[in-house]
């Protein structure tokens, strides 16, 4: 215990699991340690196809804006989703990111006098490879909503810078909150309890859309990951209902005055997508934009391509779109623990460009997510059959 350099904090997304925040504060200020926010989601709560579920995105905007908040205070914290079962999912994530600690919440027990280990707890306790700090819940602290509040995630965050977006096209699962009206919306973004005049407005935008009529972009608030309604919850709800994935949307962001990390890569998504006319790539590394630029470049000199906005956006469609998918089903954002598809992609260009040094012959895109993800045991390939493709590599 007197050398802790990594606590882990696995979270629920529920106010009453998070008793356990100022406890792992604490210990992170006393011993100048990091935080690595866990969350862990279910397998059948992620998309095989590799798109972002709205339980992911939840997840994701509830530990952007912790660990931002953290940020501007002054201490050093990730954020970290992972997939699996709860309890052995803990422990190999501790055992991964090599954490000194983990500060867990306890389960209390109805008319019991004292806090007992659930059984996610008494798992981790059993298993974890380093100390377990547990922390008894605060039991008045209640429920979470199923739709998110800006007000009080931006509570929790801090003082905010607003910049104005203008309209860009979305994920539909990105949309996890509302400005003002949480506490009044279903999961499905349907008032609760509903009016006739509700369904009625509520049928006539559902018809409007399923008869593919133009209607004006919803009104969006960003926070991080997610994003919140401040206009158009009756098209986000029929959106929903009709299966659309995307959806037009005029974006305002807010970014943590306190936190210098997400000013910087803020400012750096925003050169590139005004560079690129990209607007759906982000990172979690500044610098994973412009090495980003230099693919482009690159993709653009190959094809000889004068117009950098024009070879932007065939890269786009060619390599981001057929990648990007590939890296999360593939589940590879675990063997890197807080970065993003575009920051692992950087990493597979450059295995890619060594690969093709040494081997003498060019590589495609698909061909190198799968070496990729085999030499670091991903992808289902036996060890053996990993080690000899490593060989052959070798004698090319």
């Amino acid at each position: 215990m007197a050398d802790i350099k990594r606590i882990l904090v696995p979270l629920d997304l529920s106010p009453l699991g998070e008793a356990k925040l100022p406890v792992a504060e604490a210990q992170a200020r006393a011993f100048g340690a990091e935080l690595i926010l866990l969350h862990v989601l279910p397998p059948e709560a992620v998309d095989r196809l590799g798109a972002v579920s709205p339980e992911e995105a939840r997840a994701r905007t509830y530990l952007d804006t912790v660990a931002a908040r953290m940020r501007a205070d002054g201490l050093i914290a990730h954020a970290l989703v992972r997939i699996g079962p709860g309890a052995s999912t803990i422990v190999d994530a501790a055992r991964e990111a090599k954490a000194d600690l983990i500060v867990l919440g306890a389960s209390v027990r109805a008319g019991l006098p004292r806090a007992f280990l659930g059984s996610v707890a008494d798992e981790v306790v059993r298993g974890a490879p380093c100390p377990v700090l547990l922390v008894k819940p605060h039991l008045q602290a209640g429920t979470a909503s199923p739709v998110r509040s800006f007000d009080d995630d931006a509570a929790k965050v801090g003082p905010l810078a607003r910049r104005h977006l203008g309209i860009r096209t979305l994920e539909v699962s990105r949309i996890i909150g509302s400005v003002g009206r949480a506490g009044n919306l279903a999961a499905n973004f349907r008032p609760q309890p509903r009016t006739r005049e509700d369904d009625q407005r509520f049928e006539r935008v559902l018809r409007a859309m399923a008869e593919g009529r133009a209607l004006p972009p919803i009104e969006l608030y960003r926070l991080g990951f997610g994003y919140y309604v401040l206009d158009g919850n009756h098209r986000v709800a029929a959106a929903l209902q009709l299966g659309q994935l995307e959806i037009d949307a005029d974006v305002t962001e807010f970014i943590p005055l306190g936190d210098v990390q997400a000013q910087r890569v803020f400012a750096e998504r925003r050169a590139f997508e005004r560079s690129t006319g990209i607007t759906r790539i982000e990172a979690a590394h500044t610098d994973t934009y412009s090495r980003l630029e230099a693919l482009i470049a690159q993709y653009a000199a190959e094809r000889t391509m004068p117009d950098r906005r024009d070879a932007a956006k065939s890269w786009y469609q060619e390599v981001w779109r057929s990648v990007s998918p590939r890296i999360r089903q593939l589940g590879l954002a675990r063997l890197f623990p807080g970065e993003r598809s575009a920051d692992i992609l950087i990493r597979i260009a450059e295995f890619k460009r060594e690969q093709e040094a040494s081997t003498g012959r060019p590589m495609t895109w698909p061909e190198a997510v799968e070496r990729f993800a085999a030499e670091h045991g991903v992808g289902g390939r036996p060890a053996a059959e990993r080690r000899g493709a490593r060989s052959l590599l070798g004698r090319r």
